[in-house]
């Protein structure tokens, strides 16, 4: 789930380090644009920390990662191994 981005270049079905690679790049790109968003959020708040911070993190992470797991699932439907 670290690597949102998998699915969308076919993994795991198909694999390669230069899969893997442009994977791990876009992947830290959209983790770093999420915590940009959400320390934007939260900085619209007059007295923050890093606790509303990380709550705001979770919040839109965990959509992230569903919608992760689930296009990972639809890859296996679509694969046959579900």
């Amino acid at each position: 789930m670290a690597l949102p981005v998998m699915p969308i270049l076919g993994m795991p079905a198909v694999g390669g380090g230069s899969r893997l690679l442009i994977a791990m790049a876009i992947s830290a790109t959209l983790w770093w644009i999420l915590g940009q968003v959400v320390a934007t959020r939260v900085a619209q708040r007059p007295v923050v920390g890093w606790r509303e911070w990380a709550k705001e993190f979770v919040t839109m992470g965990l959509g992230l990662w569903i919608g992760a797991a689930m296009a990972l699932a639809i890859g296996a439907l679509a694969l046959g191994a579900l």
